[in-house]
């Protein structure tokens, strides 16, 4: 890394696996290599995780193609585990007090070795085809020996068949086995697999195991001879190793590489960091005093050692930053914060985190967006923000502007959200102005400007069904919606029916010219489109109308890919109240923020599951706790209610195999037939297969053969009607 770092980043790594299992001329051959080079250096500002994720899915597919779907799972699996390993690392580890020439050998022996023997260890009992208890000095040679005992053809005419493949003499295919770098490239592998093997009797799964132990064979011989000795030594001494946890890595590395002259400084500033923490709670009027300590800091840097300078000087600029940002002093913060989190990157361990997230929201704020972009990007190339990254759209950033305005309190947002609190006086009955009637659809400013509402939009909020014919006869169009936030009439009756249990408007409107944009524009910070609200409310009838009217079922719906799968774990929540699995996901911070936790400082994915996780903890208070489940009763719906609107789902085409991925992170790939197995209603399932839902489909997609399907899930769950019923399917399935 240009800044210096000293722990590796998935990038880097990315780029060094892609190189050292022979695929670079995959993305040479594509015209991807530079970005490939990019994404390592982290070179283009704003995309680096895009280049991240394209270049490992291009690698992934790859792999699939040479070696099929046991190989690539197990990469793919052991490169998420490896790569988030790196960012909980850089996260949680501060090496800026540390000295390089001391690190790197830790890093490499701690951390990099261990990471290599694992990977073949595991290769090993997962996928075994080979002695890889002797294969370390000569990998090729006994690949041939392996490939040799699968395919029955003679080891000299496979060292033979490869020589004209490749179009190479006998000398460096000697050397080759005698585990020299193999200098020529072997991809695309499946296809000189299918010149080794041409003629023999391999399985097509001996043939893929074959092909990614060659991948690995390649691997390992490019790595340097003495790099291959110690992870050699690691992979016999595994049982030995001491080290465990992240905590150990990171406590080791602090004993061996700290530089002591830093650590002296560190308690020198300690105080006056905790001073300036103190003091920032009023940073406008203390603004001489944080400057004083900050000209302090900012001379300890310039006037130390190169080492005191990196240990510091991100400290300084992200406090100046602050102190800047508080003062409406824009261009000045902007620079700061660009420089703060740049001097921190990958370095400073829990600073990062604190510096990003000021800066994202302050770029939000002041309505810089590529910088905000660029920000954004930071926050998942970190793991601060989960994988697959999203697009910072409009609500993202309205949603990150009420962080704004929490941390500098003085000051408003560019995009218009909210106030904290809203107070409205109703000194008489809602009634409709001559204004009102010539322009139904104008925009009108409330609440100093910060929200927009249309005499029709008030009308549904406030008035009666009376005012709202009215209006719509006045030429008042349910379509329009306010373009920050995207509500609209449609979706505020639909609040109204939820909230009030008032659904005479929504029933009005829902007679009237709909749009499809309309019916399925997702509205606020919590993108909840008119669908999600009816399914909450479990109205069939609404559900219903609202397809007809163009909503889109296969549309995401809150965290759920489709209506149907939203819908199906409403009535798993009716069905199995003791369930856990709902709650723990939003805990966790898995399911997606929203004005709520902005309010309340988590807009950032790894700041959720600590903020939800003390407010749930207030309902260990007996009053809280009673008006919650107070709450909780009153938009409480029935489980037939909630069934119903999963039939009716189903009978407007919803797609019963819609392919998702496993609620808590597992590689399971569920459908709503999958889901319906384990939910253990016999009507369900049946209403499933009957739209064309497929229970025979496995939660291994890559694995078919496994037959993890409904039946396995049935039997998991202990659903035995499920399970009689299906027994019942399974001679019509061996028909087909």
């Amino acid at each position: 890394m240009k800044n210096q770092a000293i722990l590796p980043t998935p990038s880097g790594v990315l780029r060094a696996l892609i190189t050292v299992s022979g695929y670079r001329p995959l993305f040479e051959k594509n015209g991807f290599d530079k970005d490939l080079d990019d994404q390592a250096t982290e070179n283009r500002q704003g995309k680096n995780f895009d280049l991240l994720e394209d270049c490992q899915e291009q690698w992934f597919s790859a792999i699939r193609e040479d070696t099929g779907a046991e190989w690539s799972i197990l990469i793919k699996s052991a490169w998420n585990r490896h790569s988030n390993l790196l960012r909980s690392l850089a996260r949680n580890t501060d090496t800026t007090g540390m000295l390089s020439e001391r690190a790197q050998p830790v890093v490499l022996r701690l951390l990099v070795i261990p990471e290599i023997s694992g990977a073949i260890r595991r290769a090993s009992q997962e996928l075994p085809m080979l002695d890889v208890q002797q294969w370390w000095d000569a990998p090729l040679y006994y690949w041939l020996k392996a490939a040799n005992l699968h395919s029955r053809i003679p080891e000299k005419q496979l060292l033979e068949r490869l020589a004209n493949h490749l179009d190479i003499d006998e000398r460096s295919l000697e050397r080759w086995q005698q585990g020299a770098t193999i200098g020529k490239g072997l991809w695309p592998y499946r296809a000189t697999l299918k010149a080794l093997f041409a003629g023999s009797h391999l399985t097509a799964r001996q043939a893929e195991r074959l092909t990614g132990w060659l991948v690995m064979v390649v691997a390992l011989q490019s790595l340097p001879a003495e790099l291959r000795d110690s992870v050699k030594r690691d992979f016999f001494m595994q049982s030995q190793q001491s080290l465990r946890t992240e905590q150990q890595f990171i406590t080791y590395l602090k004993r061996e590489a700290a530089d002591r002259q830093s650590l002296i400084e560190r308690e020198q500033i300690a105080p006056v960091l905790n001073d300036l923490n103190s003091l920032f709670a009023d940073a406008v009027g203390s603004q001489r005093l944080i400057r004083d300590r900050l000209d302090w800091l900012g001379a300890l840097c310039e006037r130390g050692t190169p080492a005191t300078r990196a240990a510091h000087k991100h400290l300084w600029l992200g406090l100046s930053a602050r102190l800047a940002a508080n003062l409406g002093e824009i261009e000045l913060a902007l620079k700061l914060y660009a420089a703060a989190c740049k001097a921190a990157w990958w370095r400073a361990g829990p600073h990062q985190h604190v510096f990003i997230h000021e800066a994202l929201c302050y770029t939000v704020g002041v309505g810089d967006q590529i910088q905000a972009n660029h920000f954004w990007d930071k926050c998942f190339l970190l793991g601060l923000n989960d994988a697959p990254k999203r697009a910072l759209d409009e609500q993202g950033m309205r949603l990150i502007s009420f962080e704004f305005e929490r941390l500098f309190a003085s000051q408003k947002a560019k995009r218009k959200i909210p106030p904290a609190i809203r107070f409205e006086v109703m000194e008489k009955p809602f009634a409709l102005s001559s204004r009102d009637m010539e322009k139904p659809n104008a925009l009108r400013k409330h609440a100093d400007g910060r929200v927009r509402y249309t005499p029709l939009m008030n009308a549904v909020l406030r008035g009666e069904l009376e005012h709202v014919i009215t209006l719509v006869q006045a030429g008042g169009d349910p379509n329009v919606y306010i373009p920050e936030s995207g509500e609209n009439v449609l979706i505020m009756a639909l609040r109204r029916a939820e909230d009030r249990k008032d659904p005479v408007i929504l029933q009005y409107l829902l007679t009237l010219d709909i749009s499809p944009e309309t019916a399925n524009r997702p509205a606020s910070t919590k993108r909840e489109t008119p669908l999600k609200i009816a399914m909450n409310m479990a109205d069939a009838k609404v559900v219903e109308r609202l397809i007809e009217l163009g909503a889109d079922v296969e549309q995401a719906c809150f965290n759920s890919p489709s209506a149907l799968v939203y819908a199906m774990a409403l009535l798993n929540d009716n069905i199995h109240v003791s369930d856990p699995a709902q709650l723990k996901a939003y805990l966790e911070g898995r399911v997606p923020a929203d004005a709520f936790d902005a309010k309340n400082g988590a807009i950032l994915d790894c700041e959720l599951s600590a903020q939800r996780l003390g407010v749930h903890a207030m309902l260990a208070d007996p009053r809280k706790k009673m008006i919650f489940k107070a709450v909780a009763q009153y938009y409480n719906r029935t489980a037939d209610e909630r069934l119903k609107v999963v039939m009716t789902l189903l009978t407007k085409g919803a797609d019963p195999n819609r392919r998702y991925p496993d609620i808590n992170g597992h590689r399971d790939l569920w459908t709503p037939t999958l889901f319906a197995a384990q939910l253990g209603d016999l009507d369900v399932l049946k209403a499933m297969i009957e739209a064309g839902g497929n229970p025979w489909l496995s939660l291994e997609e890559d694995s078919p053969g496994d037959e993890k399907n409904a039946l396995w899930v049935a039997v998991i769950y202990k659903r035995q009607n499920v399970i009689e019923y299906l027994l019942t399917l399974l001679p019509e399935r061996a028909t087909h």
